[in-house]
């Protein structure tokens, strides 16, 4: 007797079109994050979730940097710094990242103006 073999009616080449497009969308987007920085725009400091939110918002602000808010316990602090090399300056106070937080990639909104309203 000849057992009958179940042969998959898709292989892996089919699978990888949809592979391609998920990673380079995915990268695009981190791309647009990471690096779509405006002058005037808030940006998002990352901290690692195990300091304090207290250790997080004073690594976040500077002397050129007014705080937005924190969220997640000071994991994520959004700041509008006022200076040039404000992700470099807290990169090296320890801060795990600096991303945009407007833009295609980010976590804000525009503000909108209609009406007299930022919300």
């Amino acid at each position: 007797m000849v057992k009958p073999q179940i042969v998959s009616e898709y292989s892996i080449s089919t699978y990888v079109p949809f592979a391609l497009i998920s990673v380079a969308g995915f990268l695009v987007v981190g791309y647009l994050t990471l690096f779509s920085f405006a002058e005037d725009a808030p940006v998002i400091v990352i901290s690692s979730p195990w300091d304090s939110e207290r250790q997080a918002v004073t690594r976040a602000l500077t002397p050129a940097s007014k705080l937005i808010r924190s969220d997640f316990d000071g994991t994520f602090v959004t700041v509008l710094p006022e200076q040039q090399d404000y992700p470099a300056k807290v990169r090296a106070l320890g801060a795990w990242a600096v991303i945009s937080s407007l833009g295609i990639g980010g976590c804000n909104p525009k503000p909108s103006t209609s009406y007299g309203s930022n919300i």
